[in-house]
C-alpha cells in the first residue's frame, strides 16, 4: 500500500508519503468549541453547495442524528 503513497524524492519535503492532497492537511480537534466547529461546518456543506436548503434534509448527514435523535439512517455513538 505504501507503494501506492509514494512521492518522487523532488515533491517531498515532509516525507516519502502523502495521504492528503496538497491542498488538504489533518487536523486534530482537542476542544469542544472547535469540534462543533467542524460539526457545524460538515453539516453546512451540503447547503452552502445548494444541495438543500437546510442540514436536516440531507440525508447522510449526521445532522439527523445529532439534533434530531433520528437513528434510521445513521447510528452513531454520542460522544460524552
Amino acid at each position: 500500500m505504501l507503494d501506492r503513497l509514494t512521492l518522487p524524492p523532488t515533491v517531498h519535503h515532509h516525507g516519502p508519503y502523502r495521504v492528503w492532497q496538497r491542498r488538504f492537511y489533518d487536523l486534530n480537534v482537542w476542544s469542544e468549541k472547535k469540534r462543533l466547529e467542524k460539526l457545524n461546518y460538515m453539516h453546512g456543506n451540503p447547503v452552502k453547495r445548494g444541495l438543500v436548503t437546510s442540514p436536516d434534509q440531507w440525508r447522510w448527514s449526521s445532522f439527523r442524528f445529532y439534533y434530531l435523535e433520528d437513528t434510521s439512517l445513521i447510528a452513531m455513538d454520542r460522544l460524552p
